[in-house]
């Protein structure tokens, strides 16, 4: 650890002795929770949330990955999500780390209660990767992704809190979510501290820029 740099927690800061770190959506009201601890300077602009709004099939993960290469000086981490597709057709979706580690999101074939249309949702895969990797973004990484925070993730009480915990943090965080969401996805849309930036087919090339100066701080 840096010379001068305390330990820190995912959302703000600890006492060194805390043992509830990742364990709570609101900190605030933790008797060990401080606020005196200094906090690491991080790349590029404090706290700034960028969330990229989107149809389906209208490239929003696209752009995340053509951000992230945009922003290699920076440690990035979290996760992606793509379709699973046999035979041309769409059987599901898989959720990817920046660090590579993968797994089934959502699957038409897969047992399951918790069902988004006929997708079933793999809550193992979920939280055990996709969580786990936000967690480690907020405590290891420059800036955190998360593509994306839709009705399949928000089905985990375990990701609805790692997602407050990135939208309260001190950390950048790169979102995607749908056009039309769940309730928890609209608030997120009316946060005074969101930049919402919507993506369509003619806009993507002058988005990503957007999006890129965001991050970096360039722009207010």
């Amino acid at each position: 650890m840096a010379s001068g740099v305390k330990p820190s927690c995912v959302i703000c800061a600890w006492r060194q002795t805390c043992k509830k770190q990742f364990g709570m959506a609101d900190p605030s009201h933790c008797p060990e929770f401080s606020r005196d601890v200094s906090i690491k300077d991080y790349p590029g602009k404090k706290g700034i949330k960028v969330i990229i709004q989107g149809a389906p099939g209208s490239g929003k993960t696209t752009l995340v990955e053509r951000l992230i290469t945009k922003l290699q000086d920076m440690k990035l981490g979290g996760f992606l999500t793509r379709e699973i597709r046999e035979h041309g057709e769409r059987k599901g979706f898989k959720i990817i780390t920046l660090d590579k580690r993968e797994g089934v999101l959502a699957h038409e074939k897969i047992p399951g209660h918790q069902k988004v249309g006929k997708y079933a949702v793999n809550m193992e895969d979920l939280e055990n990767i996709g969580v786990k990797a936000v967690e480690h973004a907020l405590a290891h990484d420059d800036i955190v992704v998360m593509d994306e925070i839709g009705k399949m993730e928000l089905m985990s009480v375990h990701f609805r809190d790692v997602a407050v915990a990135a939208l309260e943090g001190e950390k950048p965080l790169v979102a995607t979510v749908p056009a039309e969401g769940p309730a928890f996805v609209e608030e997120i849309k009316a946060r005074a501290d969101v930049h919402l930036l919507t993506i369509t087919e003619a806009n993507r090339d002058e988005l990503l820029e957007e999006a890129v100066r965001h991050v970096r701080g360039d722009i207010p």
